[in-house]
């Protein structure tokens, strides 16, 4: 970060109105760096963060990102005025004049009837005939977003929302869908598929509130940047967790189709089906307008189960195999070391199995990858270590982040500002599963909450570290309740697309020559499963001057190879650097 962006920052918290004497707690401002490029000025993308020792800001715009010490002078009370009622915003609703906008609504085949049941605004706003759309939160609107209603389609909001639009239900007295709920990607679909099943059926439609994503990674999936756009799924997950069945009726285009995929990834692929709108149409409302209800009804009520595990032929998988034929070869992301890469990358929906002897560093090697990729490409992470408590956890992980100690010693630790600004990295990219309160770690405890981490964040990553805390009531064989465990997590990587780190510790060491023998999946203590049920295999071995990683299995060839390389790691900050490079060879010498 430059010095004069910290600045700026600085000075701009400095004086506002709004931080100049106000208390404890979280506020949201203007940011001073990236305000003059916004083309909604009004916009508050600042995140400070007031507590009694320092003011830790965050953009959400531009990026930038510190924090500032109370010495620097900023004015705070130490114990909070009375609480005052901060005044409602007031919602300017538009210009009572239907005529336009309802002609534009009934070319499109939406009724005035059905608009107007489904609480729509109709008229003038800004000299331009509009379509209003309330947003509602205790039978109150708190916002309203606008769309012209005009070829030249056209969007803002009057407030801000984040939760889903519609829902309403017709006439009561008709038949209702059970359990289904049906979500587009836009308000006017939602009327659409309203409309076309008014008189008959009563049919649950949401919108989302922002649309398919526009962000998206070289493997078309949803870029982390991009995650704000789902609070709506854990903020109105009790319509969610209601239904049984979520029909997706999204875009047939690029966008739509990576929108559908995120949705059934976070809502569970088991309750989701998706709509197929026919040969050339995009969505509900092109349907509407050429075919009539009767073919988007045919539509909706026809929709396939998102697929899931099943028997195809290659035909079923045409388009995916088309794509892997123009672009190549699945790409993951980098761990941050160019040895490393060499062996693997990381692609989400696999199974690695990382072992080695206490204390080589295993735990702390997945600390430094998560925070790779957490820096480099948003990666948020779910950790369960059962070794290590939440708050200690987060302080090796603030190390390796920041690059000093933690705590007072010989050497220099960070200060109170790199702290802060740690802290407010860690809390932005991994939530810790903690069961010290007396909850049960079952492999079904541990995959549920990673769920909810999913649904709620977007988590690619899922780390359990050791196995061997995870309570098991499975009767038999320990060797079959383990291959039973990594079953389940394998389904689970896939279903909602995750990449797990499992560590596992191996066996009683076996010495040779005075040293102990490097150790692979089927040394693992209790079943080789470890083995043939992961899809990529680790260990980490530590030497006297150098930490060596041996990849032992590697399901997918594009992905990386079996072989060594070499690393250094500090143990003041917990980092890991690169060091030479060594042969392919099974024995190691350090």
């Amino acid at each position: 970060m430059l010095s004069q962006e910290k600045n700026l920052i600085k000075d701009h918290v400095h004086t506002n109105s709004k931080t100049n004497h106000m208390s404890e707690g979280q506020y949201k401002i203007s940011c001073s760096v990236c305000q003059d490029q916004r083309k909604n000025k009004l916009d508050t993308p600042l995140s400070v963060n007031i507590n009694n020792e320092s003011i830790i800001y965050h953009c959400h715009h531009c990026g930038i990102n510190g924090a500032i010490s109370r010495s620097q002078g900023i004015k705070m009370n130490r114990i909070p005025s009375p609480t005052k009622q901060q005044p409602k915003k007031i919602i300017k609703f538009p210009t009572p004049d239907k005529g336009e906008a309802q002609k534009w609504l009934e070319q499109r085949g939406i009724s005035i009837v059905t608009a107007e049941k489904s609480g729509c605004i109709l008229g003038t706003k800004n000299n331009k005939p509009v379509i209003g759309f309330p947003f509602t939160e205790n039978n109150e609107t708190v916002a309203v977003k606008y769309r012209t209603a005009s070829s030249k389609k056209e969007f803002w909001w009057e407030n801000n929302a984040t939760r889903l639009w519609g829902g309403r239900i017709i006439d009561k007295s008709l038949p209702t869908m059970a359990d289904t709920i049906v979500i587009t990607e836009g308000e006017i679909d939602t009327l659409s598929i309203t409309e076309a099943f008014q008189g008959l059926q009563n049919v649950i439609v949401y919108s989302v509130p922002n649309g398919a994503p526009n962000k998206v990674t070289e493997n078309l999936k949803v870029d982390p940047k991009e995650d704000g756009r789902f609070k709506y799924i854990w903020e109105d997950r009790n319509i969610f967790d209601k239904v049984t069945r979520i029909i997706l009726a999204v875009d047939v285009d690029a966008n739509g189709k990576i929108l559908a995929d995120e949705l059934s990834r976070r809502l569970d692929k088991a309750r989701c089906y998706n709509v197929d709108w026919g040969e050339g149409f995009k969505d509900a409302n092109e349907l509407l307008v050429a075919r009539g209800s009767e073919a988007v009804r045919q539509s909706i009520l026809s929709a396939t189960p998102v697929p899931l595990h099943g028997l195809h032929n290659i035909d079923y998988y045409s388009d995916d195999f088309q794509k892997l034929y123009e672009r190549g070869k699945p790409q993951g992301v980098s761990t941050g070391y160019d040895s490393v890469d060499q062996l693997f990358n990381l692609q989400t929906g696999n199974l690695c199995v990382v072992t080695g002897y206490p204390g080589d560093g295993k735990s702390a090697f997945i600390d430094q990858i998560l925070i790779n990729v957490a820096k480099n490409y948003g990666w948020k992470a779910n950790i369960c270590s059962f070794e290590k408590p939440p708050t200690y956890h987060a302080i090796q992980l603030a190390q390796c982040y920041i690059g000093k100690p933690f705590f007072e010693g010989n050497n220099q630790r960070m200060s109170q500002d790199e702290k802060d600004i740690s802290q407010q990295f860690i809390s932005e990219h991994f939530l810790f599963q903690d069961y010290q309160d007396g909850g049960s770690p079952t492999i079904e405890a541990i995959l549920s909450r990673s769920a909810q981490a999913v649904m709620r964040y977007g988590c690619k990553i899922l780390v359990i570290d050791p196995y061997n805390f995870i309570e098991s009531n499975h009767k038999g064989l320990e060797t079959d309740a383990i291959s039973a465990m990594l079953t389940k997590v394998q389904l689970h990587c896939k279903k909602y697309d995750v990449l797990c780190f499992f560590i596992a510790h191996p066996n009683k060491p076996q010495m040779r020559d005075g040293k102990k023998n490097l150790v692979t999946g089927v040394d693992i203590s209790g079943s080789m499963a470890f083995f043939s049920k992961s899809d990529m295999g680790l260990t980490v071995y530590r030497g006297e001057d150098s930490v060596g990683v041996h990849c032992w299995k590697q399901r997918w060839t594009w992905m990386g190879k079996t072989g060594n390389c070499k690393l250094t790691f500090n143990p003041l900050n917990n980092r890991y650097a690169e060091a030479e490079k060594v042969e392919d060879n099974y024995d190691w010498e350090f």
